[in-house]
């Protein structure tokens, strides 16, 4: 099976909306769109496993109350996928109390909307997770740069080791050849019988 590219799409970020209200569904999938978003959409638990196995999203808005597997179940699933372990859930559901922010944030959600979201805090939401996946990107590209470096510098250590090795040996001959022309001098200057 062939799996889309990793980058996000220029304008916007991968998403998987789930709700097995479809037209709640179709309607949040029609605004992510018109912000520029790549949108996938499944209206049931197994659905969107199988969704965001092939779309890879950046985000999943996820319903609680779902067919075949609940949003609780799909979270924890997700989660237990190192290839989806990057992408952020969001419970988007009508449950709002201390019981379902406990669950949720046990199945591994990372934040939570109350339906019915204005659009306005779901574009917000968007924004922060594109300025937070940009900013790790960044520090992704930093750490490989100190890494590279951090590898030239031992191979420079290595390297300048090695020189001061050989150095001390040229050294130790000299002065070797040193004390045999000293030697040798001595030889030279004492007297003979």
């Amino acid at each position: 099976m062939a799996y889309p590219s990793t980058e996000r799409t220029p304008a916007g970020l991968r998403v998987v909306v789930v709700d097995d209200n479809r037209d709640a569904t179709d309607s949040l999938r029609q605004l992510l769109e018109l912000w520029g978003h790549d949108v996938r959409v499944a209206y049931d638990g197994p659905g969107a496993l199988r969704v965001a196995e092939e779309h890879r999203p950046d985000c999943v808005f996820l319903d609680i109350g779902l067919p075949g597997l609940d949003g609780y179940r799909v979270a924890r699933r997700i989660r237990s996928r190192p290839e989806l372990a990057r992408a952020k859930l969001i419970a988007l559901s009508a449950y709002a109390d201390e019981a379902h922010a406990r669950r949720a944030a046990e199945a591994g959600f990372d934040f939570r909307l109350t339906k019915p979201a204005s659009p306005s805090d779901i574009e917000r939401l968007l924004l922060m997770l594109q300025k937070i996946m940009e900013l790790a990107e960044r520090t992704e590209g930093l750490t490989q740069v100190n890494v590279s470096l951090a590898n030239e510098t031992k191979e420079l250590l290595q390297e300048v080791r090695q020189d001061i090795k050989e150095v001390k040996d040229e050294v130790r001959e000299l002065k070797q050849e040193l004390r045999e022309v000293r030697e040798g001098m001595e030889e030279d200057d004492s007297p003979s019988p």
